[in-house]
């Protein structure tokens, strides 16, 4: 008997089974992407990151290069330098690159936040890493709707 053909498509991204796992504790790391493709998931959608998490990043960033205007020339070029790759969790940017290396399913990141300006730069840098798409949860309570995105 011949397997069903299960082929679909989500996003306009082609899948081999409408399975799409939704973000949560087995889309957190790469060891549970890749179990998810093993077990017939067409698609994954990683553990959401959160706009406090960006905040917290751009926080610290900010905290160092006010320390760093102390420190000698060379040193706080350096550290401009580096702003844009510290300015997005490089572990779930990471985690991106690795399940598209790993897996041969559509890998979607996930954000949660309130403010478009906390995405839209972060889109960009998700797009470089490789996701095939970008989920954005967005608290409409918190967010004015007059916001252009």
């Amino acid at each position: 008997m011949a397997d069903a053909n299960l082929t679909t498509t989500y996003l306009g991204l082609p899948l081999r089974t409408p399975l799409v796992v939704g973000s949560g504790p087995l889309t957190r790391s790469i060891e549970g992407v890749c179990a998810c493709a093993k077990a017939g998931a067409g698609a994954v959608v990683l553990k959401s990151l959160f706009e406090e998490q960006l905040a917290q990043e751009t926080e610290d960033l900010n905290e160092s290069m006010v320390e760093a205007e102390q420190w000698h020339s060379e040193v706080y070029e350096y550290l401009e330098a580096e702003i844009a790759m510290r300015t997005a969790p490089r572990e779930y940017l990471a985690l991106i690159r690795d399940a598209k290396a790993q897996v041969d399913i559509p890998v979607i990141a996930s954000i949660n936040c309130a403010r478009p300006a906390w995405w839209r730069d972060f889109a960009a840098d998700v797009q470089a890493a490789g996701a095939d798409a970008l989920e954005l949860n967005m608290e409409i309570g918190r967010a004015s709707c007059r916001e252009r995105v």
